[in-house]
């Protein structure tokens, strides 16, 4: 995302309204005429953690890195916030542009406290309030006793992102990471969960201070790596679906979200670089022999049930 800075003449009040919605871009104390400044990607995952902030309202502490005509900007984790003018507890509000710039020039590199009022991705900043953040301290998280690890609890799916699933759960969202969404492979949230979705999950990690849970379905389902060799033995040959295609070779899933390796080493001959996604699909089911299986490892290695080394097999 890019911005115009316009050359260096009297603003207009169109120019003072722009800065005030866009905020200062320029890295320069003197911004020259046509400065082009690119803004850096926020991750989503960012702005989900603002929008958690702003629900909790518990207030934070932003150092004052500059201002506009229309109030201070300062930084909370790589995002522009801005705190307006008329949301500061000491600004007299002076007419006089030199009196009015003066007032604000004070405020640069004192602490804050702010209470986060709006998340806006859309223009890539946060609007904060120092008037507001008496009333953020004055509402502290309602923690009810169940809140804790351990505990069980049902909640709704409201968003569900690359890297997992936001789930309310009454007094504040919780979420649950990919790798707590299913002993299967995932590889999509999506595939497993969607927005408004009723979940049960299982509170896994609590952090007060931040104002974070975390979740898990997974481990309300019994580990299959733990009753592993109730279900496959060294020697069997079963037949599995693929997962995944490698550079170094396939994963299998053989039973019940139990991958098992098949290494490019017992698929290709010595001096054939052709890549697996030629000849292998996820999705395709295949033949497999289970050579080794080591449990607190989560590993399983294999070879093909018609490998030449598999002489016992009549395959």
């Amino acid at each position: 995302m890019a911005t115009y800075i316009p050359p260096r003449e009297p603003p207009s009040d169109a120019y003072w309204l722009t800065v005030l919605e866009e905020g200062p871009i320029s890295r320069t104390a003197t911004p020259g005429p046509w400065e082009w400044v690119e803004k850096p990607d926020i991750p989503l995952s960012m702005w989900e953690k603002a929008r958690q902030l702003a629900k909790s309202r518990c207030p934070v502490k932003l150092t004052i890195k500059g201002y506009n005509r229309g109030g201070l900007i300062a930084s909370w984790n790589g995002i522009e916030a801005f705190i307006p003018a008329s949301h500061l507890l000491d600004y007299p509000f002076p007419a006089d542009l030199e009196r009015r710039e003066e007032a604000f020039r004070r405020y640069v590199g004192r602490e804050l406290t702010l209470c986060l009022l709006e998340v806006d991705p859309a223009r890539r900043r946060l609007l904060l309030s120092e008037r507001e953040a008496s009333s953020c301290q004055a509402v502290p998280m309602d923690w009810p006793d169940w809140l804790c690890v351990g505990h069980i609890v049902e909640g709704t799916v409201t968003s569900v992102r690359p890297f997992g699933a936001f789930v309310d759960i009454g007094p504040l969202e919780g979420m649950i990471h990919i790798s707590e969404i299913s002993w299967r492979r995932v590889r999509d949230p999506l595939d497993f969960l969607k927005p408004g979705d009723k979940v049960k999950v299982l509170i896994i990690n609590v952090d007060t201070e931040h104002h974070r849970v975390g979740l898990s379905i997974k481990r309300l389902h019994p580990n299959p790596w733990e009753t592993v060799h109730e279900a496959l033995r060294p020697g069997d040959v079963v037949e599995g679906t693929i997962v995944s295609v490698e550079r170094f070779g396939l994963f299998i899933e053989l039973h019940n979200g139990l991958e098992g390796l098949l290494h490019i080493s017992a698929l290709r001959q010595e001096g054939d670089s052709r890549p697996l996604d030629e000849d292998y699909h996820v999705g395709d089911t295949i033949r497999v022999r289970i050579t080794e299986i080591v449990p607190q490892e989560h590993r399983i290695a294999l070879l093909p049930a018609y490998s030449p080394t598999d002489e016992s097999d009549g395959e």
